[in-house]
């Protein structure tokens, strides 16, 4: 359900003791300089709805999004358009122009929104914009008084969206389906209807899911400068500081956001073991059971490691291997379980150059 610009929209919607020469000259135990081995966004949202267009020439299906609680000021309103055929090219719309203007495909619009439903209990939505063309863009999902289950809840498979720009983490906390939908652009109405699917390819109508966290880490380079305390790089609006911790290092980046913070957990000899990506109350952590090496060239070695997304039981789980190579030290990604995420390998690689470090992240799917 994203696109490249989805790295963009995420940094926005947002919204010890130790020795002296350790805090100074930010190194690990060993003199090695600290690395940074991965990129991570991370948002939450309090409802999604989702209903698919089998009578639409192009798009496959329609989903709304909201940041949308009681005790938070903030809103936000998402709307997105997924195409059929191809790599599923996506189109944007919400109703906070800070975030949508500037990156492709995403698109400002006032949104009539409205929600309803007791609280822990399915949600009903309509909401209404103005299209590309000028078209008036109706959509209502209606599961108000479903219960929630945890039928359809947990990992969502990729799909293959974006697989060549990013791996994603859509996690829901609980679900409700429903048949009752209404769509409309202009004067079509292509409203998912019985009789619409008629060979069953559709596993279910519409559905209303609540708590959805998504973690993004794009694909791309980084290039970091390295001072005495900080690794920066000041075009991708990106900065790590390097803070001590008991005979170790953290790289510690504040992002946009209300409590948005990146932790990344070296040991002494500056070898990856946590990393930690906070969004407010929520939290996402990648836990090796052995830390794997970012530089240097010591022999391969490798880490089974788990995701855990707010509950201390793991959501995914798979292995990493760190290995030199003539530059540095490349590090092999492959999530196991669910059975599915293992379509989606990646690698991050770790380079020395003057003055700091560059990382790249990309995919290692063969059919790329």
């Amino acid at each position: 359900m994203t696109r490249h610009g989805l790295s963009r929209l995420l940094i926005g919607a947002a919204l010890v003791l130790a020795c002296v020469a350790f805090a100074t000259t930010g190194r690990s135990a060993s003199g090695a300089a600290p690395a940074v081995p991965l990129v991570s966004h991370h948002v939450h949202f309090d409802h999604h709805w989702y209903v698919w267009l089998p009578r639409h020439p192009t798009y496959e299906a329609v989903e709304v999004m909201s940041v949308d609680a009681p005790f938070n000021p903030y809103r936000l309103v998402w709307i997105i358009f997924t195409e059929r055929d191809g790599e599923k090219h996506q189109h944007h719309f919400m109703d906070d122009r800070r975030i949508a203007e500037g990156a492709d495909d995403f698109h400002y619009r006032e949104i009539d929104y409205r929600r309803a439903g007791e609280a822990g209990q399915g949600q009903s939505v309509y909401a209404s914009f103005t299209d590309l063309d000028g078209a008036r863009v109706e959509v209502e999902i209606d599961a108000e008084g479903v219960p929630l289950t945890q039928t359809g809840a947990g990992l969502t498979n990729q799909s293959g969206h974006s697989a060549g720009e990013l791996v994603m983490l859509f996690y829901r906390e609980r679900t409700a389906l429903t048949e009752r939908n209404r769509v409309t652009i202009g004067d079509q109405d292509l409203s998912f209807r019985d009789g619409d699917d008629p060979e069953g390819m559709h596993r279910f109508v519409a559905a209303y899911s609540a708590g959805i966290q998504i973690v993004v880490m794009p694909f791309g380079e980084w290039a970091f400068s390295a001072s005495e305390a900080r690794l920066s790089d000041i075009a991708a609006g990106l900065s790590f500081d390097v803070e001590a911790r008991s005979g170790a290092v953290a790289l510690v980046a504040n992002q946009p956001g209300y409590q948005n913070r990146i932790t990344i957990e070296l040991d002494g000899n500056g070898a990856l073991e946590r990393y930690r990506h906070d969004a407010g109350a929520h939290r996402m952590v990648i836990s090796l059971d052995t830390a794997v090496p970012l530089t240097g060239s010591g022999p391969q070695s490798a880490s089974r490691f788990s995701v855990l997304l707010d509950p201390d039981e793991p959501v995914a789980s798979g292995r990493v291997v760190s290995a030199p190579t003539e530059s540095g030290r490349r590090l092999s990604w492959t999530i196991d379980t669910p059975s599915w995420a293992a379509g989606y390998p990646f690698e991050s690689l770790v380079e020395r150059q003057d003055g700091g470090l560059m990382l790249t992240i990309r995919s290692t799917r063969q059919s790329n």
